[in-house]
């Protein structure tokens, strides 16, 4: 297992039309899991300015059996130009690791970046913590920011993630990812494994950001999900778009290792988190 590293990097803030040049601090290979092996752990983005910057955690996708932290990369690149602090962890996947594996292991991350596991992170604003995450990313960054504390969670950005795992619309992307394939009372735990059927008498701001024409996972999720918050009276943002394909998320402007989102996509997260975090 590596030890943690540390670099500095040079960014660019992605809303600023100046472009005005920054540096970040990259603390690389955090252990915040042990048990998880190699998939237990993270990298801290810092911002130049870290004294007092608020954090997110950040959780990657693919279906949650592929990927590594380095595809979110980006992301957590643009969220430290906009000033805030970031956890890009990795998780354990599927088949491997079965289901709820990468849900304990993300709300260890949680509770890791919360009790400033890392000595970098005791400079942190750590009261209340946002969680983002995309495709089954999302889907995590629900299902922990909906049963923390509520008191700790300041928002969750959920990027097109499945929200109700029985639902139809989704029954290809849960036979794909093999979820529970083999269990006698799979329905019954594709049930508890749904955002949309947790207990919760309050809700945690939330922002959604799924595209119409979505392939992976149906838009339908995300009006699902809407109808949730809704009943319970949570804070809920919804930016539900048009995209260029009829093929994946839409979510990246191109291509790549650690793509960047699409423009339109940053900035309605640098909103949401500067009203809410």
């Amino acid at each position: 297992m590596d030890a943690a590293s540390c670099q500095w990097v040079a960014g660019r803030h992605p809303v600023n039309a100046a472009q005005s040049e920054e540096f970040m601090q990259v603390i690389q290979n955090i252990v915040y899991s042990p048990q998880a092996g190699d998939r237990g752990m993270g990298d801290l983005y810092l911002p130049q300015n870290a004294q007092g910057a608020k954090a997110v955690l950040l959780i990657h996708g693919g279906a949650w059996k592929s990927m590594r932290r380095v595809r979110f990369n980006g992301i957590a690149q643009f969220l430290v130009d906009c000033g805030y602090a970031v956890f890009n962890i990795d998780y354990r996947l599927l088949p491997q690791a079965p289901y709820p594996a990468c849900e304990v292991d993300c709300m260890a991350g949680a509770q890791f970046l919360i009790s400033a596991g890392h000595p970098q992170m005791k400079q942190l604003a750590l009261d209340k913590i946002a969680i983002a995450g995309g495709s089954a990313g999302g889907h995590l960054a629900l299902m922990v920011g909906m049963k923390l504390p509520m008191q700790k969670v300041a928002g969750i950005v959920n990027l097109c993630g499945p929200t109700d795992l029985t639902a139809p619309e989704v029954a290809d992307l849960m036979t794909f990812s093999g979820m529970f394939a083999d269990s006698d009372d799979r329905d019954e735990q594709l049930k508890n494994a749904s955002p949309v059927y947790l207990p919760c008498e309050k809700l945690p701001p939330l922002l959604t950001l799924h595209c119409r024409q979505d392939s992976v996972v149906s838009f339908e999720q995300a009006l699902r999900l809407q109808a949730v918050w809704n009943q319970v009276g949570g804070a809920y943002q919804g930016f539900y778009y048009l995209g260029q394909s009829q093929d994946g998320h839409n979510l990246w402007r191109q291509e790549g290792p650690s793509p960047r989102l699409i423009h339109m996509l940053e900035l309605q997260i640098d909103a949401f988190l500067k009203s809410y975090c």
